[in-house]
């Protein structure tokens, strides 16, 4: 470790010997490094800042019956977009940016410039957008930045209305589409219907449900009929007066026409009796009046007697002489026996007409299920039409609604920062160039001295000597300095460090105060003019 201390002190010691060369290339380099630092371009900023809010009042209010325009997602992608080739281009005619151009190429170089230098950043949760452009001209920065914040916000502002406005024009097309296609499935319907009324199912079924129902309520009313009749004949037996349980009675029950003809029969009976005993008190046996009366009465006792024999009148008495009142019970059996009637006379009917439908039914059957399975299709058809109708057209009023949404949120974009035009540069950072350069600058000086002590080497010890030669060292001669060579030395030492303090002084000065001497460099050797 000695060693190699005592090595480094020795190479040291060769190179200050060369102090005044490594001196004088660490002030060329630092001037020429310098100068370059100051005179390269400087990089003007421009900036804007906007607020996207999304959190109005009106998307709570219409969840679920509007559609969302999601203007976080629209903005991201309306982000990209601006610093797509198109957008740059229009850009750049906008602005004027191609009349730096001078071909093809530089055109093209120019655009990928741009947009290098543009950035657009910022967090979609908080909904804040940073829009940023650097150029050498603080008025380009300016009118860029000002450019792609009135792009970002109408493309932003534009981009949910387009879809929503191309969706509903979509939508109004199809929904009148559908619209045709369902007046027309109703049209079909109706002419089927029209046609084959007499055809189609109903709410009990179709042809064979029908026909079952109709079949099983033509048994049920016969049944009912075959009740009614019995009890019918028992009224008629008990009227009459014969049993109506032997069968020998059962085969000669009166009707019910008849029991009325014999009741008729029998009054015009007693009110021909009535009429020849009323004309016996008035005159005797031959008078004609009086045989009158009674060659009637004869005629109607043998009227009934050969058309109704035996059968009983309702009202009538106990015997023809007889004058006792009505029966009461005989009159309840006549008016229970004319509510049989009655109920026979429409169960006959009932029956008749369910034994049609039935007729009817089992004719349909042959023709019943392929009009039935016509009718499905078409029913399906004009459900399945019906539906998407009434979806399209719900959907049609969200997009409306939506629409009218979008109308109302222009305020949710709030420029936080304008772009304003900047006066300091904030490219390059010369100061730390400078510092840099004064760096280099010495390690530049530095390494040419080290490099000339390598080529011209001396000794400063005995060791180094007898390391190098291999012989022994038998004496050393010390050197011996005058009182004026000493001073010659230190006003040497004096003028070295005076100068690399001015050097120091001097890129202090040039760090400190960059820009205005940067503008004065550039101003004379007419940069600020390209």
């Amino acid at each position: 470790m000695k060693d190699q201390f005592e090595a480094f002190i020795s190479a040291v010691r060769s190179a200050r010997r060369f102090r005044w060369v490594a001196l004088l290339v660490t002030w060329t380099v630092g001037i020429l490094g310098a100068l370059a630092v100051l005179l390269l371009p400087n990089q003007y900023q421009s900036r804007a800042q906007i607020f996207v809010d999304t959190r109005t009042v009106l998307r709570p209010l219409l969840q679920g019956l509007a559609v969302s325009s999601q203007t976080q997602d629209q903005t991201d992608v309306v982000r990209r977009a601006l610093l797509a080739r198109p957008s740059l281009d229009k850009v750049a005619r906008n602005t004027g940016l191609y009349k730096r151009a001078n071909s093809p190429e530089g055109a093209d170089r120019m655009l990928t410039e741009l947009g290098d230098r543009i950035f657009i950043n910022g967090d979609s949760s908080l909904g804040i957008y940073t829009i940023t452009y650097s150029d050498s001209s603080p008025k380009m920065s300016l009118v860029v930045v000002q450019n792609l914040l009135d792009t970002f916000v109408q493309r932003s502002l534009g981009a949910g209305r387009a879809d929503t406005q191309s969706a509903e024009r979509f939508l109004t097309q199809q929904v009148a589409d559908y619209e045709a296609r369902l007046s027309e499935s109703e049209r079909q319907l109706a002419d089927f219907k029209k046609k084959n009324l007499g055809n189609m199912p109903d709410q009990r079924g179709d042809s064979f449900v029908r026909l079952q129902a109709e079949i099983a309520n033509l048994e049920k009313v016969r049944t009912d009929l075959a009740v009614e009749k019995r009890q019918r004949d028992e009224l008629r037996g008990k009227i009459s007066g014969t049993d109506s349980r032997g069968s020998a009675a059962l085969q000669a029950l009166p009707t019910s026409q008849e029991i009325q003809l014999a009741t008729a029969l029998d009054a015009r009976i007693r009110d021909a009796k009535r009429q020849v005993d009323d004309l016996l008190l008035k005159f005797t046996e031959h008078h004609p009046d009086v045989q009158a009366a009674e060659e009637t009465l004869r005629a109607l006792e043998k009227q009934r007697e050969v058309e109704l024999g035996s059968v009983r009148a309702t009202n009538g008495s106990q015997s023809e002489t007889s004058s006792a009142p009505v029966d009461p019970v005989i009159q309840n059996l006549q008016i229970a026996l004319n509510g049989a009637d009655v109920q026979v006379a429409a169960l006959e009917t009932q029956e008749q007409q369910a034994a049609a439908r039935v007729t009817e039914l089992r004719q349909v059957l042959t023709t019943g299920p392929e009009v039935e399975a016509e009718l499905a299709r078409l029913n399906r058809d004009y459900g399945v039409t019906k539906v998407q109708y009434e979806a399209l057209l719900q959907r049609l009023e969200s997009a409306k609604l939506s629409n009218d949404a979008d109308r109302s949120e222009d305020l949710r974009f709030k420029i936080l920062e304008p772009p304003r035009l900047p006066i300091q540069p904030v490219s390059p950072n010369r100061l730390l160039l400078l510092i840099g350069v004064l760096v280099f600058s010495v390690l530049i000086g530095g390494a040419v001295a080290f490099v000339l002590a390598l080529t011209q080497p001396v000794f400063f010890s005995k060791k180094a000597i007898t390391s190098a030669t291999g012989l022994p060292v038998i004496g050393v001669v010390s050197r011996a300095r005058t009182p004026r060579l000493l001073a010659a030395e230190r006003r040497a030492s004096f003028t070295y460090a005076s100068f690399a303090l001015l050097l120091i002084t001097a890129v202090t000065v040039a760090a400190v105060f960059n820009y205005p001497i940067s503008k004065l460099l550039q101003h004379l050797v007419g940069l600020d003019r390209i």
